[in-house]
């Protein structure tokens, strides 16, 4: 995978198209199944097909790397996607819920501010920023409150929190070689376990044997195993705020997503925030080339 996108900016883009197919994928799968049905079988089938791939070496590794991969994944996994898709479920506008999904980026912001050896420099704020505006921009149509109960909107915002809490772990773990098939399937396993005893709580596990069924899962398989392989590559490669300030330009793309499966309509107010996203992409991308020679006469990461 990282040969074939050698380019920073191509495997952020990879990874936005990727993650990105997830909204579309969850508006397919909840007319099949309650969401957190879903949800249990996208990540127990993932790791199902990874196992074979990271046997050998999950053998040989510590409980302590199991360990800290299992929580990790517990919360990027189970802990962001799970409240997202049940907060649309519930009656929250798809636009809104995005929005609050993808505050993950300032939140991770944020926090580098927090850490020691950390810190978010003017430029990286500014593409923060700018991809702020573009998520708002594109979104914006769409911002209506629905008919959710109250709490229900704090269901993303919470996904939105576990994503940066697990990006800021992983980004202060020593550097690893652990492949990421077994990163992916430690993570999917333990978000897996998770997931069956909150489905487990709404009704039986067993999956419909149904063709749409098995289509939302096929396509579900996209964002999980490529949206989420190309995150934890980038963020191997690079800054946190960068990694997950791409993931500002998922809004805009879910949209087209939307446009091209389902034959939604364009709106002007799209098109503009995607530029507006793209902008913010495209300056945290220049911050972190000033701030890698930076990195590499400092002693640890």
């Amino acid at each position: 995978m990282s040969s074939a996108l050698s380019s920073p900016l191509l495997r952020q883009f990879a990874l936005v198209l990727c993650w990105s197919a997830g909204f579309v994928g969850y508006r397919y799968a909840a007319e099949q199944a309650p969401t957190l049905l879903v949800t249990l079988w996208r990540f127990a089938l993932a790791a199902l097909l990874l196992l074979p791939f990271a046997w050998a070496e999950l053998r040989r590794l510590p409980l302590r790397v199991i360990g800290q991969q299992a929580a990790i994944g517990a919360l990027a996994f189970a802990g962001c996607i799970a409240p997202a898709a049940k907060a649309i479920e519930l009656g929250v506008s798809p636009g809104l819920a995005a929005l609050l999904s993808d505050l993950s980026p300032l939140l991770v912001a944020l926090g580098c501010c927090l850490l020691p050896g950390q810190r978010t420099s003017g430029r990286q704020w500014l593409g923060l920023g700018l991809g702020l505006t573009g998520v708002l921009l594109a979104t914006g149509a769409g911002l209506g409150l629905g008919v959710a109960p109250g709490w229900a909107y704090a269901l993303p915002l919470g996904g939105a929190l576990a994503l940066a809490l697990a990006t800021l772990v992983q980004s202060r773990l020593p550097p690893s070689r652990l492949a990421l098939p077994t990163q992916l399937f430690i993570q999917l396993a333990a978000s897996s376990l998770v997931m069956m005893v909150a489905a487990s709580l709404e009704g039986p596990l067993r999956p419909p044997l149904t063709p749409g069924f098995a289509l939302a899962l096929l396509w579900l398989l996209v964002p999980t195993l490529l949206g989420y392989g190309l995150y934890w590559l980038c963020l191997r490669q690079g800054s946190p705020q960068a990694v997950s300030g791409a993931l500002y330009l998922s809004p805009p793309v879910a949209l087209l997503w939307a446009w091209a499966c389902f034959d939604e309509p364009l709106a002007p107010g799209m098109l503009l925030g995607l530029l507006f996203a793209l902008a913010g992409l495209l300056c945290l991308n220049a911050a972190e080339r000033t701030r890698q020679p930076e990195t590499a006469l400092a002693p640890g990461r």
